[in-house]
């Protein structure tokens, strides 16, 4: 449980640090002007804060209990939100984020919290992927399977996986990673599942790796309540 919690508020903890250390280069510049965008830096981090208190509750309320708090969710916002974090500094990489919205599929039936911090290891793992890639696009697609499901799939165009390594993959302690503690994934899947979904991955056609999940749609008489 202690290193599920670790790997997973590293992300806003993170963020938390970029946000400081940017609005003290703001304050530092002597700039009166700067001093709005200061604000709204550290406004962020407080955000970003609040963000981690509630992965420390849902994963430790999952981990002990299989607990997921499963309310009608609005996918579009909840996958925006995600990649907003992830994808922080994915220009600067020279990476090409592109999402695909199929239009029916705009609600599910999820725990908010807990399906982010999927998407945003989904992400995260397939910036990393293409860290040394001469292309570099990444692709979140939804789309309607039936009445019933909905699919999310995040591609990259990394070097993909070796079979070795897709063998274990959604192990326990096991990454592919030099640093990687092997949660993240094992984490994700065990989520997914405790939503009736499942998770898996398989080679991108056009080069790299497609993750794949699926969650519960909404019935569309149920949507207009969907947050």
């Amino acid at each position: 449980m202690a290193g599920a919690l670790a790997h997973e508020i590293n992300q806003p903890l993170g963020a938390v640090t970029n946000f400081v250390n940017a609005a003290r280069r703001l304050l530092a510049s002597g700039d009166h002007q700067r001093i709005d965008a200061a604000r709204r830096h550290m406004a962020d981090a407080v955000a970003q804060v609040l963000r981690a208190g509630q992965i420390i509750r849902r994963v430790r309320d999952f981990v002990s209990q299989g607990e997921t708090d499963k309310r009608l969710v609005n996918l579009v916002q909840m996958i925006e939100e995600a990649g907003s974090l992830a994808l922080d500094g994915a220009d600067a990489l020279g990476v090409k984020a592109r999402y695909h919205f199929d239009p029916s599929a705009s609600s599910v039936l999820a725990d908010r919290v807990q399906i982010q911090q999927v998407l945003v290891n989904l992400m995260r793992n397939a910036l990393e992927a293409m860290s040394e890639s001469q292309r570099r696009e990444l692709v979140v697609t939804t789309a309607l399977c039936n009445q019933e499901t909905v699919e999310i799939s995040v591609a990259d165009s990394g070097p993909g996986l070796a079979p070795e390594v897709i063998e274990q993959l959604f192990q326990p302690f096991n990454s592919t990673k030099r640093s990687g503690m092997g949660l993240g994934l094992s984490i994700c899947r065990t989520i997914v599942e405790a939503h009736g979904g499942h998770l898996w991955s398989e080679p991108n056609p056009t080069g790299g790796t497609i993750f794949r999940f699926f969650l519960t749609a909404v019935p569309a008489h149920e949507k207009d309540n969907a947050g």
